[in-house]
């Protein structure tokens, strides 16, 4: 009997994972303390939990090593935002995506839909990627021990609205396949360089603009959890961007006095 097992297969029902869901996952395996199994426990609940018709997905970014080397390797590239992530990339039957930067790994019944087109993309999350298709596909966003300003759907929503900050230029990466074969592709950065006084990322501030139903906040295995449903995220924080375009950053250089205080974009 494995009680780690046990009990975040009832704190995932108790925030409200249902079988069939189709749930992202961010998190922080410190933050549930030991966990006996490991991360492979923690997968093997959630996708007990979501059963055959669910799908689990978590990103896999690589943007540490991508921007410095510009070399991504579709098999030997590891994950910079997890252990749980690292270790779901590598599980059998897990099917990766291979974007030089923002690569998500991915099983389930919506894979096929998901992958669609994402390699026509020239940004981190473009109209194809898997994260611009959350809202569609009536995604539960799963914040597991780890800040929400890591909640990178804002990424895509912000893509999505064309925020004026939201992306830079182009930078031309090496890609080597599952299968092997290598070539280039341009894909342009997300826009939060402080060395260059760029803007600081605020998604912590999501909560303040969703209404009871939106989420909801419980422990999973002692760690502070925060499930999110990814329509009403979609429909709220697009709607803010479009009223306040600084509302989910910091910009404490000043650089953008235009935009402070709720003032509109300027085309």
């Amino acid at each position: 009997m494995n009680q780690s097992y046990d009990i975040i297969k009832r704190d995932l029902a108790a925030i409200g994972v249902c079988p069939g869901d189709f749930l992202v996952v961010h998190s922080s395996m410190r933050s549930m303390g030991w966990v006996e199994g490991g991360p492979e426990c923690v997968i093997r609940a959630m996708l007990d939990t979501l059963g055959e018709e669910g799908t689990l997905m978590m990103p896999t970014f690589t943007y540490e090593s991508s921007y410095a080397d510009s070399f991504f390797s579709h098999a030997h590239t590891p994950s910079c935002v997890g252990l749980l992530s690292e270790t779901f990339r590598k599980t059998p039957g897990v099917y990766r995506t291979a974007h030089p930067t923002h690569s998500v790994a991915i099983r389930g019944r919506l894979l096929g839909a998901l992958i669609s087109g994402e390699a026509e993309d020239d940004t981190p999350m473009g109209p194809h990627s898997p994260y611009r298709k959350l809202g569609a596909y009536g995604a539960k966003i799963l914040m597991l021990g780890c800040s929400l300003r890591h909640t990178s759907y804002l990424h895509a929503l912000e893509e999505e609205g064309d925020l004026f900050y939201a992306l830079r230029g182009h930078q031309t990466y090496t890609v080597v396949e599952a299968d092997g074969r290598r070539h280039t592709r341009s894909v342009r950065r997300h826009n939060f360089n402080r060395a260059d006084g760029a803007l600081i990322q605020r998604y912590d501030r999501l909560l303040e603009i969703l209404g009871e139903g939106d989420f909801v906040r419980a422990p999973i295995h002692g760690a502070d959890a925060v499930l999110i449903d990814a329509a009403r995220l979609r429909e709220k924080a697009l709607g803010k961007m479009k009223e306040a375009p600084l509302f989910f950053v910091d910009d404490p250089d000043g650089f953008y006095p235009e935009y402070r205080d709720g003032a509109q974009a300027q085309s």
